[in-house]
């Protein structure tokens, strides 16, 4: 698609609006700034709601607004499976990780990691694995920010990746985690408003009976949609192979715990209370917005087989990004869209911010602090300003080649976040005989392989069933084949890292009563979270998983 060659005054005016008081919000918030503490994890002093509104802000980022109404338009009824597993997923991390993270008062996932396995080569792993995940996860959204400034100004993608990475760089540096924290309680609210009222106002143009409430609206539009020539995968689950939903959930579920900027947010309230409250809240609103998501998806679909041909409009899939505000253009008006769009820079602007904040406390706090241990938190606090400043600047600068769809990438970050640091973060928790050096081999097989077919598939566009990861490339078939990449990634690491644990010494006792204190404990009962059923069951499980992929081949199109 060409540049519009012209500029939206109220989309202008709505954006430059919510980007000023973002900067305002991270000057005041500053004046909370006075120790390291305050910096990286706002003093551990949020409340429930304020962090809960704060999570779905880094849940909801472009990746949901643009990206997965992408990913439903060209993958239909896979769409439910990816934001069925991630609304999923935040109950794992409720149920499997939130409480027992806060309880352990690490600053970071990479804090806890070399902590609870007392290594600090585990921790310089650690920080590598989360700045490649980060990378991705920000590439996508940059890129996000570049398609709303397509819609503002008519310029290239570039442009708006430029402007949007220099304007979160100043608010995450002036304002630390007391910034961050407040922006996307602020950055959610408009969210949600701008999501809901304008879906709500292009399906009850397309004749929608419930339009008033979206996530539910277009039920009376099932039979036409059935009637369309893609409407059957909206509503036949069986279009993939079964194994594809098992790996979007894998990667959901493991990837949201090992995500480092989602976990550093439970590392900011209270209590252990604090945390699981603020999870029950995120679940809700995030389960709320998904829905809607989906049903500006199907309402995509409805519009490109119906009134679109009536006008002359065709949208090829690589830009299907751009599908949320041709339909609010086509079927709302300048005011529903500039409405959009400054809620699309609200969600760019939250998640990206989170990101950076976690880059600069891995890189100062778990980097820096490994290799000068002896200096004192008020230089890692000057140093912090000035990483997190040159981190921005630099990520900047790497997302001006973005990836060609947001969700592809932040789908990427997931797996590999979940088989390198979801893997030793869920076992450190649940199993006390876990080892450093069976994390340590987990680790290395889950990122390496991971990574290095992101790199051949996504990076140097090989075809998946060609790429040379033996005896399973072959399997990678289908609509979005790479997504089953997941379902082996995650489950090899699992068991390496529990069969490795097995063959080499048990942890000393003083790292194990971490596990019994996560928990709540008082008391040390060497016993306690640390019998064989749950890592055999692990293991079984995740055998079966990759065996299964091997299944069926002959069922699916290829």
């Amino acid at each position: 698609m060409e540049p519009r060659n012209q500029i939206f005054v109220l989309g202008l005016i709505l954006s430059v609006a919510v980007l000023l008081i973002s900067v305002l919000i991270s000057v005041w918030a500053r004046r909370f700034t006075r120790s390291l503490g305050d910096y990286y994890v706002a003093g551990r002093s949020i409340g429930a709601l304020n962090n809960g509104l704060a999570m779905v802000s880094l849940a909801l980022s472009l990746t949901t607004f643009i990206g997965l109404t992408a990913f439903i338009i060209g993958s239909m009824y896979v769409g439910i499976a990816v934001y069925a597993a991630f609304t999923a997923a935040f109950i794992g991390l409720l149920l499997l990780a939130a409480p027992y993270l806060r309880r352990h008062k690490s600053f970071t996932t990479m804090a806890f990691i070399a902590e609870r396995y007392d290594s600090k080569a585990l921790r310089i792993m650690s920080v590598v694995v989360m700045l490649v995940v980060s990378v991705l996860y920000l590439a996508g959204n940059l890129k996000g920010i570049g398609i709303v400034f397509y819609w503002l100004l008519g310029v290239p993608e570039i442009w708006g990746i430029v402007v949007g990475g220099l304007v979160v760089t100043l608010y995450v540096t002036l304002g630390g985690m007391y910034g961050v924290t407040y922006n996307q309680t602020f950055q959610t609210i408009v969210l949600l408003f701008c999501l809901m009222f304008p879906v709500a106002v292009v399906l009850k143009a397309l004749g929608a009976a419930g339009w008033a409430f979206p996530p539910l609206g277009y039920g009376n539009m099932v039979p036409a949609m059935e009637s369309l020539q893609k409407g059957f995968a909206f509503f036949w689950p069986m279009a993939v192979h079964p194994v594809t939903y098992i790996a979007l959930f894998l990667g959901s579920f493991f990837g949201i715990i090992g995500l480092p900027h989602f976990v550093m947010r439970y590392f900011t309230v209270r209590d252990a209370r604090e945390a699981r409250w603020s999870t029950v809240l995120c679940v809700f609103l995030v389960g709320l917005v998904n829905t809607t998501v989906y049903a500006t998806g199907f309402a995509a679909v409805y519009f490109l087989n119906t009134k679109a041909v009536e006008l002359g409009i065709t949208v090829s899939p690589q830009h299907y990004d751009y599908m949320v505000f041709l339909l609010i253009e086509h079927l709302a008006n300048n005011t529903w869209l500039a409405v959009a769009i400054a809620g699309s820079v609200a969600a760019g602007l939250s998640t990206v911010a989170g990101l950076l904040m976690i880059m600069g406390a891995g890189l100062v706090h778990d980097l820096y602090g490994v290799i000068k241990p002896e200096v004192g938190d008020e230089r890692k606090l000057k140093l912090s300003y000035v990483a997190m400043f040159v981190i921005g600047i630099l990520v900047t600068i790497f997302s001006l080649n973005p990836p060609q769809f947001i969700l592809e990438a932040i789908m990427w970050a997931f797996g590999i976040a979940g088989a390198a640091l979801g893997v030793p973060i869920v076992l450190g928790i649940w199993w006390k005989r876990t080892t450093k050096q069976g994390v340590a081999a987990g680790m290395i097989t889950g990122f390496v392989i991971a990574f290095a077919c992101f790199i051949m598939i996504s990076y140097l566009k090989m075809d998946p069933v060609t790429i040379p990861l033996p005896f399973f490339a072959k399997y990678l078939y289908g609509p979005g084949g790479w997504i089953k990449t997941i379902a082996v990634i995650v489950p090899l690491s699992f068991i390496v890292t529990i069969v490795v644990s097995w063959l080499t010494p048990p942890p000393a006792e003083a790292l194990q009563r971490q596990v019994d204190e996560m928990h709540g404990w008082k008391d040390y009962d060497p016993r306690r979270y640390n019998g064989k059923g749950l890592p055999i069951t692990i293991v079984v499980l995740s055998v079966l998983i990759m065996l299964f992929m091997t299944t069926l081949y002959d069922k699916f199109p290829k």
